[in-house]
């Protein structure tokens, strides 16, 4: 049976490319860290250096998504639960 695919809900897509970009820094940090562990002048740190910085960035913006994405959900729902509570008392 041939399933539709469904749109990916911003939550989950969130988390999927956040997932992604993780693991990307991970990897890619851990190879730039061992190509440090070779270098033998100060010149050769400029480069890697600026693509951990650049790595570093771009995956602070993407938890920086994530996390607002978060506090504007618990933001609904504690708001939500005022309403409730402020009606109930009415």
């Amino acid at each position: 049976m041939d399933e539709e695919k469904r749109p990916i809900d911003p939550t989950r897509k969130l988390l999927k490319i956040f997932g992604v970009k993780v693991t990307d820094y991970e990897e890619k940090t851990g190879a730039i860290l061992e190509q440090l562990r070779r270098v033998r002048d100060a010149r050769e740190l400029v480069e890697p250096a600026a693509q951990v910085v650049e790595l570093t960035a771009d995956l602070n913006a993407r938890l920086r998504e994530l996390v607002d994405h978060v506090l504007d959900m618990q933001a609904r729902a504690l708001n939500g639960v005022r309403d409730a509570l402020e009606k109930a008392q009415k």
